[in-house]
């Protein structure tokens, strides 16, 4: 990677990076909401438990018939929306330029997908009512394969922290959780937003501290070894 694209990579990981750790943050927060009066981290047997594992306490994708849990769907809106603004800046972040026309179309369609369904789940939490996102289901299928797949064409052009940015990224994905640590034995695994949440904070701490362009390394071997100087006669 040239100069100019190490500096764009630095400021778009930079962006990328806090706006990850802020949207894992607050998904963090709402799953706390939803789960901590009822569930301890690691149990999920109790009476209370299981009734919440119900999806109609869902807060990511409320669907009808659904109770609102405090503020949780409010901080899931929240925390999707900040993801959106996060995903403009994920090809810089892992490559240091701009995507090509393929990988930019199928961006926008994740970044709009995101903004649907965090707009939704904020709307649902204010009204206390299922507000469905614009779009319907093509905004929910755009937000669930999306970001996944432009993170993994991505992740091809990338090094380093970038790659394990790109690869946590992919394991918060809603796809992948759906099919693993969202899967509880109801219906909603207790706390599991608060693993995407986590993953989403790691994806964002990776992209923060990837070394600056330039940086030189220097290793305790280095230190160690005193400079040669030839001899003046």
């Amino acid at each position: 990677m040239r100069a100019g694209g190490e500096r764009a990579a630095r400021a778009g990981g930079v962006g990328a990076g806090v706006l990850l750790v802020v949207s894992g943050a607050l998904l963090v927060a709402a799953s706390w909401v939803r789960w901590a009066d009822v569930c301890g981290w690691g149990e999920g047997g109790s009476a209370a438990c299981l009734k919440r594992q119900d999806h109609r306490y869902d807060i990511v994708v409320p669907g009808a018939p659904w109770e609102p849990v405090g503020a949780a769907a409010e901080l899931a809106g929240v925390s999707l929306l900040v993801l959106a603004a996060a995903l403009v800046l994920l090809p810089w972040a892992l490559t240091g330029r701009r995507p090509g026309l393929a990988t930019a179309v199928a961006l926008a369609g994740g970044v709009l997908g995101a903004a649907a369904v965090g707009l939704a789940a904020l709307r649902s939490g204010l009204t206390g009512e299922v507000v469905d996102p614009v779009g319907g289901g093509i905004a929910g299928a755009a937000w669930l394969l999306l970001p996944p797949a432009v993170t993994v064409r991505l992740a091809i052009g990338a090094r380093g922290r970038r790659v394990a940015a790109a690869v946590l990224l992919v394991l918060a994905a809603p796809l992948v959780a759906a099919f693993s640590y969202a899967v509880g034995p109801y219906d909603a695994r207790p706390w599991w937003e608060a693993v995407s949440g986590l993953l989403l904070v790691g994806a964002g701490l990776c992209l923060v501290t990837v070394p600056r362009p330039g940086a030189v390394a220097v290793t305790p071997q280095a230190q160690a070894e005193p400079e040669i100087r030839p001899a003046t006669p």
